[in-house]
């Protein structure tokens, strides 16, 4: 589930999270097996952000999930 993947997200190294959010894997995973395809074109759009740091990728795919699953307060 998205918590699980927020969890692992926050442990991987950069260079592996840079691969799979480079290669599509993470907006394709959103795409198909979250069936949520404005999440994964978020994700597509942090991907094709040049420049862009690991950590600020993993907070701009967070803020992402959070803004679309987690209820107001």
């Amino acid at each position: 589930n998205l918590e699980v993947f927020l969890q692992m997200a926050e442990g991987v190294d950069d260079e592996t999270w840079r691969f799979h959010l480079e290669s599509g894997d993470i907006a394709r995973w959103f795409r198909e097996n979250i069936k949520d395809a404005e999440l994964a074109e978020a994700a597509e759009v942090v991907q094709k952000t040049q420049g862009l740091a690991a950590a600020d990728s993993r907070g701009e795919i967070r803020e992402a999930i959070e803004k679309r699953y987690t209820a107001p307060a």
